[in-house]
């Protein structure tokens, strides 16, 4: 039903019709209100935005207004309100109806030049749209009123959230500060030092910690390596002390846990020590200025080849490589077997690696670590057998009963004297001779190697207490070398014995006794040539020498020709041709005269002689002697 209103009060009523079931039986009831548009003006009028061309604009079905800001469009079609498309300017309303029910969308449009913006949504409940037209410098506005209060709130948000952050840092900063000060960093700690000052400048705390547990890591390795090497020395000194016999045996057991070995301590039921030297005599490849080296070498393949458990630390003692083997095994017999296996295996791989030949001693088993120093005793002993046996021996220690009531060692007794008798004749090779001879008879004998160093320090002795009965300081032997008995005992082959009293002992001996011989005999044949020069014209033999000198005459007969290169008699003719060239040079002189002047009692015979030495006779040569003086006159009075 509608009401008659003036002019300016336009009403629609709006028709809202829905079924009501169930009411009845009958399908021709129906309901139907009527709802002014007035009411939906001033309802919704309230919401403008305070111009009259925007706002919320509702139309029907029909695309007339049914809500508009302006209430002289209701009840018009929309084109009353002069819509243009922004772009194009064509009149939007003149496009399909279809055009506002396609769904929501914005479009940019123009009324009375005034640009907006238009967006509008159809309903699926009548068919109405929804159409909400804004201006557009109005949605500009709210749109950077909007951008500036987000702008706002972001910044204050940033500033809060890095006001937190630099909270939260100098918090975190604080264990980072107290690490770096125990790091010694100076930047940040008051005290410092000067090694912070001469470090170079970090990028930040984080490269500082870095370099400072870098630093740490170094300085721990380094730490690490001093602590081992101190360790491996102080073993060292341990394992020396060990087989000296220094360690008190009630503190052996609780050192050897405390250096790791435990294992031995507990499981060894048998041990022994085993020695090896490198054998340099005429070696090709190595000499005695390498022996440390060799010796670490040694050690170092010993350390390798024996399993660990069964070996305590290897070391040099006395130009020797020192260790302990040590076995569960309980049979002795077993044991010495294993023992053999082993320095056998030993002495292939030193050969092999190194090209060195190695002598190794070994002990008896023993039951207890108690006995190494004992062990040690016997290892070394077993490998004095080289002073017999010669280079690249494997021995055992072998028990020797010392108190045998017979012993099988004669002394040569009649070979040293001969010996002596040379070295004081200063006879080389025979003193060389003798020396091996007596070398090899006590060699030969079955004794141990501790009796042999008696017998070579008998001979020593004897040597030496004949140079001192001689007159000869021990000083002009040994050269300020030192002990000549301790370099004996320090030998350790046979060759090297002989080639020692050969060139250390004989040979300066024997080059004192030449000397001495060389002065005395010059003084003899120097007062035999003077008599030869003073008595040449009389009965002079050399038997008259030896008396007037008050020697053998053979004895200056030899010192005669050892120091001249002739005979006695020789020397004595030519002096005397000499004299009997001179007197017929400068005398007028009978060859007759001459020769008896020249104790010749037969001038026929100092004819002969004189004949046989100079290849003419004495009167030739006068006449030659003659000839080549007038020679020599005429040349001088031809130069003059």
């Amino acid at each position: 039903m509608m009401s008659v209103h003036p002019v300016q009060a336009v009403f629609i009523i709006l028709p809202l019709a829905r079924s009501i079931p169930n009411l009845n039986t009958s399908s021709d009831v129906a309901l139907i209100a009527g709802i002014p548009a007035c009411s939906l003006q001033n309802t919704l009028g309230e919401a403008s935005l305070g111009n009259a061309a925007s706002g919320l604009i509702i139309l029907n079905r029909e695309q007339r207004i049914l809500v508009h800001p302006d209430p002289v469009y209701i009840g018009q079609p929309l084109s009353a309100i002069g819509l243009q498309d922004r772009d194009t300017e064509a009149d939007i309303t003149k496009l399909s109806p279809i055009t506002f029910s396609t769904g929501f969308e914005n479009r940019e449009v123009k009324i009375a030049d005034t640009h907006y913006s238009l967006t509008y949504s159809p309903s699926t409940l009548k068919g109405w749209t929804y159409v909400l037209i804004s201006p557009t410098n109005i949605l500009t506005q709210e749109y950077i009123d909007i951008g500036l209060h987000t702008l706002y709130i972001s910044i204050f948000l940033l500033l809060l959230s890095l006001l937190l952050a630099w909270l939260g840092s100098k918090r975190m900063h604080v264990p980072i500060r107290k690490l770096l000060t125990q790091l010694g960093d100076n930047h940040l700690s008051k005290e410092g030092n000067t090694l912070a000052q001469q470090s170079p400048p970090f990028s930040d705390e984080f490269e500082q910690i870095r370099a400072g547990v870098s630093q740490l890591s170094a300085s721990r390795s380094q730490l690490e390596n001093t602590l081992n090497m101190h360790l491996l020395q102080i073993r060292t000194h341990f394992m020396m002390n060990l087989f000296q016999g220094k360690i008190p045996v009630l503190t052996l057991y609780d050192t050897l846990n405390e250096y790791g070995y435990t294992h031995q301590v507990r499981g060894w039921q048998q041990i022994a020590v085993i020695t090896l030297q490198a054998d340099l005599v005429n070696h090709t490849k190595y000499s005695a200025s390498d022996r440390d080296l060799l010796l670490f070498a040694i050690q170092n393949i010993l350390e390798e080849t024996v399993v660990h458990n069964q070996q305590l630390l290897p070391i040099v003692l006395e130009h020797t490589v020192v260790t302990v083997i040590g076995t569960v095994e309980q049979d002795h017999f077993i044991f010495s077997q294993q023992l053999y296996v082993l320095t056998d295996q030993l002495q292939q791989q030193i050969d092999m690696i190194l090209a060195l030949q190695v002598s190794i001693g070994f002990s008896q088993p023993h039951s207890s670590l108690y006995h190494i120093p004992q062990a040690y005793t016997e290892a070394m002993e077993a490998l004095r057998h080289r002073m017999k046996l010669g280079t690249g021996i494997i021995f055992q220690y072998e028990n020797i009963d010392h108190y045998a009531p017979t012993w099988p060692m004669t002394y040569p007794e009649s070979l040293e004297y001969s010996l002596i008798q040379a070295i004081q004749n200063a006879d080389e090779v025979q003193a060389s001779a003798l020396l091996k001879q007596l070398l090899e008879v006590i060699f030969g004998m079955e004794v141990t190697p501790e009796e042999y160093e008696v017998a070579l320090t008998r001979l020593l002795t004897h040597i030496l207490q004949m140079t001192q009965e001689s007159g000869i300081r021990l000083g002009q032997i040994s050269q300020g070398r030192g002990s000549m008995f301790h370099e004996l005992h320090g030998l350790q082959y046979a060759a090297e014995v002989e080639e020692w009293f050969n060139h250390q002992v004989i040979l300066p001996v024997i080059q004192v006794f030449k000397a001495r011989q060389y002065a005395q005999y010059q003084h003899i044949s120097e007062k035999m040539i003077a008599m030869i020069h003073q008595d040449y014209d009389k009965d002079l033999s050399l038997e008259e020498c030896a008396m007037k000198l008050h020697y053998n005459a053979n004895y200056l007969s030899s010192v005669f020709r050892k120091e001249t290169g002739c005979a006695f008699s020789e020397y004595l003719t030519k002096y005397r041709f000499n004299i009997a060239k001179k007197w017929l040079d400068e005398s007028d002189l009978t060859v007759k005269d001459i020769a008896a002047r020249l104790r010749y009692n037969n001038p026929q015979n100092f004819i002969r002689s004189f004949r046989k030495w100079e290849g003419i006779t004495p009167g030739q040569y006068r006449e030659l002697s003659k000839k080549q003086t007038c020679r020599t006159e005429i040349r001088k009075g031809a130069r003059l």
